[in-house]
């Protein structure tokens, strides 16, 4: 049966009103009180310079739904020592612990819900704030009060890089490059297996992970309990939120921050709006905004549209903001990973989080974290307030090596002069890397990994088969000697721009460089040494007499530093240079080695 236009547009709209009446109505959080603020406990009164201050607000007020700030509104006024003036949500807060009972993770009530406030100072010296609550009975606030922040050194937020458009940095100028992997969800074990994967991957100087917020891993929002599809919370319907995921999502944010990793939060996925797929991951049937659990909106696509449901969605993003925005190893906001949202609904959230456009002045990240999606189109990667870009690139087991995949994408991903990430990749989509690499060499992790950094990406490529590949192959020593070349690279001091690469022999190598005023790195690799050659035992034979010029360096004298980019000694190449450039001299090549070439200064031309 077809539903005419004016009828669908009218059960639409009947819709949205029975949708806006379940989520005002009365939850499991409920309370009728009269307002009364009675108090706001900081856990410290003196802290460092970006350390956590949070407070536990003592508060009676009258709310069906304490997430949603129509019916209950929480927040501090912050004044720093300059006189700047930051506004921060508070949020509704339950403590829980968790516990392996027969190997899978169980997560128990340790006590009431309430309300929170957590704030990251950014200046020492003497702070004051103010905390104000209101429901539809009125708004109370309590007596200014003040706290004290110390010079403690530390790195801060992460950034886009002022002085390189292709990089990102710390509030302090140090760079950030990217060096880890999807971690995206734990299995049965919840977050008990982040304390296997994490410290390993910070031994080997992992700094980066990707996480997903999903129905089966700390999703916040998702229908009321159905049958027959995967998810791991106490939901309730759209609107109101699993606090117990809530608190295992600090859980995990806590253990990575321990061991010194960042984390790009994804915030949903593609499967939230289909069904079926290859893996059965289409979940709109169970999708809270689906008009069957309580959404107001009748097919995936009405998500995009509907006002309603962006409403909610931007109700959920002042949650995430407020409880963790305050996390100086948070990363990036990427809402969505390979759902293809439209630029304008991507444009109004990142406009929403960033306090731009008809969003001034009311930012809900005070601290402005970098925000991303995927997929992008051109018009999604023009949009100011999207910070960088990414890509995800998979095969059928069709492509044999994914490092010149790798410097496609960050070519083609330059034009918008912002920083760009492989955000995900592996040999084939359909089954994990370990079904082609039984020996666990990673050598596909290996290549692609080089191959973004050498093509100017701002980190490395992110391997997706965490659990079932990287993990278990105890790959993580793959991630030690880029970490070590990366760390002595000067990525914030200018732009940096690729090079133009001739070698000899032809089709033989694949050689990819960037350079900055009067550095190069490259890196360059035997053809051949690729996964898939490896995986089909074939003879791969040395290059030898191997000669690279790179064409467009500065005029000069350079010195190189040979690196084995698997962390061995290097066999130091020849560096040539005349009036065509640069030419490095390499006698024969197995996999790869990778070279920084230093402008000397003494010896730079005088300027005419």
């Amino acid at each position: 049966m077809t539903i005419s236009s004016p009828f669908r547009s009218a059960l639409l709209a009947l819709f949205t009103t029975l949708a806006t009446m379940a989520v005002h109505s009365a939850t499991l959080f409920s309370q009728a009180d009269k307002l009364s603020l009675i108090s706001a406990t900081p856990i410290a009164s003196t802290l460092p310079n970006y350390g956590l201050f949070e407070l536990t607000l003592n508060l009676r007020a009258t709310f069906q739904n304490p997430f949603s700030p129509e019916e209950i509104d929480v927040y501090a006024s912050f004044k720093s020592p300059k006189g700047e003036a930051i506004r921060v949500c508070g949020f509704y807060d339950q403590p829980f612990s968790r516990r392996l009972v027969d190997g899978k993770e169980r997560i128990q009530s340790a006590g009431d819900p309430g309300w929170k406030i957590r704030f990251t100072p950014n200046l020492p010296g003497r702070w004051q704030y103010q905390v104000f609550s209101g429901d539809k009975t009125g708004t109370v606030s309590l007596p200014v009060q003040y706290f004290t922040v110390s010079d403690a050194p530390h790195v801060g937020f992460i950034r886009r890089s002022e002085k390189n458009p292709h990089g990102f940095e710390r509030d302090n100028g140090q760079p950030f490059f990217g060096v880890g992997e999807n971690m995206c969800w734990g299995g049965g074990r919840g977050s008990f297996d982040y304390e296997k994967w994490l410290p390993e991957l910070g031994k080997a100087g992992g700094n980066f992970i990707r996480i997903w917020m999903c129905s089966w891993n700390c999703g916040l929002e998702w229908s009321k309990e159905t049958q027959g599809e995967w998810r791991s919370g106490d939901y309730q319907g759209v609107g109101v939120y699993s606090l117990d995921n809530a608190w295992k999502l600090d859980t995990i944010l806590d253990l990575a921050d321990r061991e010194g990793i960042s984390v790009m939060l994804c915030l949903g996925t593609y499967g939230e709006f289909n069904d079926g797929g290859f893996f059965n991951e289409g979940q709109w049937r169970f999708n809270p905004y689906n008009v069957t659990n309580g959404g107001s909106c009748l097919k995936p696509g009405d998500f995009w549209t509907n006002a309603d449901a962006r409403k909610l969605y931007r109700q959920r993003l002042r949650y995430l903001a407020a409880r963790y925005g305050h996390r100086t190893n948070l990363h990036s906001w990427e809402f969505w990973n390979e759902a293809k949202a439209p630029a304008d609904w991507v444009a109004e959230m990142s406009r929403c989080l960033k306090g731009t456009g008809e969003f001034a002045g009311k930012a809900l990240d005070p601290y402005r974290h970098l925000v991303t999606t995927t997929y992008g189109d051109d018009a999604v990667w023009r949009i100011p307030e999207i910070d960088y870009t990414q890509n995800h690139s998979y095969g059928i087991a069709d492509k044999a090596d994914f490092a010149p995949v790798a410097n496609q994408e960050a070519m083609a991903h330059r034009k918008y002069g912002k920083p760009h990430l492989l955000g995900e990749f592996g040999i084939d989509w359909r089954s994990p890397d370990d079904k082609y690499d039984k020996d666990g060499q990673g050598v596909n992790l290996h290549n692609a990994m080089w191959a973004s950094v050498m093509s100017g990406d701002a980190g490395g490529g992110l391997i997706w088969w965490w659990d079932n590949y990287l993990h278990p192959k105890r790959l993580y020593p793959q991630f030690t000697p880029l970490r070590a070349f990366v760390d002595q690279v000067p990525w914030t001091r200018g732009e940096w721009k690729p090079l133009k690469i001739e070698s000899l022999p032809q089709n033989a190598l694949h050689a990819y460089g960037i350079s900055s005023d009067g550095m190069a790195l490259v890196w360059i690799q035997n053809a051949a040494h690729n996964w898939k050659n490896v995986y089909e035992k074939k003879d791969i034979p040395e290059v030898k007499n191997i000669e690279v010029r790179l064409l467009d360096l500065p005029p000069g004298s350079y010195s190189a530093k040979w690196w084995d980019p698997y962390g061995g000694p290097a066999l130091a190449g020849k560096l040539d240079q005349d009036n065509g450039g640069v030419r490095l001299k390499i006698p024969s090549l197995l996999k790869d080695i990778a070279a920084q070439l230093t402008l000397e200064v003494d010896k730079k031309p005088a300027q005419q």
